[in-house]
């Protein structure tokens, strides 16, 4: 994964920023404590109604399922005392999303920070890349969020995301075991 200050390369083998000397524990010195995982859906801002954390749950749950990679949505009110960037980088690794091999995508609404970030795993950089799920949010989610359709823009982010790993060899995946 990509470094959240600087953009290099920060993994489990390293665990510590050549550019810059950032490391996760750096973030997690600042964070009191890792909230608690619901699923897939996790909208601790309160954005969703229940239908649609339902659904968007049942569709998460389907695209691990049938291919292997794991995409979970985030709502907060504020990352603070961290970024958006640096608190999205600190749970998709707190959380380990995508397990060991990192298959796994985080998107993160921070609502008073008004931003939306995406984590890509590197088993899932070969796939979707930092600057195609950039440019999805961009085009397709950003322009709903402005609007108030929370909702709609979530569900519009996680179905373009999860329709580039459908399009992807299923064998990509299973190759990084």
């Amino acid at each position: 994964m990509k470094c959240p200050r600087c953009g290099l390369i920060v993994t489990d083998e390293i665990p510590k920023c050549k550019g810059c000397g950032f490391t996760i524990a750096d973030l997690g010195r600042k964070m009191s404590k890792v909230p608690e995982r619901r699923g897939f859906v996790n909208d601790f801002a309160g954005l969703l109604t229940e239908a649609d954390r339902s659904d968007m749950e049942k569709y998460l749950s389907n695209l691990q399922e049938d291919y292997g990679a794991e995409l979970v949505l985030v709502t907060v009110k504020n990352t603070k005392p961290l970024k958006p960037s640096e608190y999205t980088f600190w749970l998709f690794n707190r959380w380990q999303v995508g397990g060991e091999i990192h298959a796994g995508l985080m998107l993160l609404l921070a609502l008073s920070e008004k931003r939306i970030e995406s984590e890509v795993g590197y088993s899932l950089e070969s796939i979707v890349s930092d600057i195609e799920s950039g440019d999805i949010l961009d085009e397709y989610v950003v322009p709903l969020l402005k609007n108030g359709r929370f909702a709609d823009g979530l569900k519009q982010g996680i179905e373009k995301l999860a329709n580039i790993i459908k399009e992807s060899d299923k064998k990509e995946l299973s190759d990084n075991d």
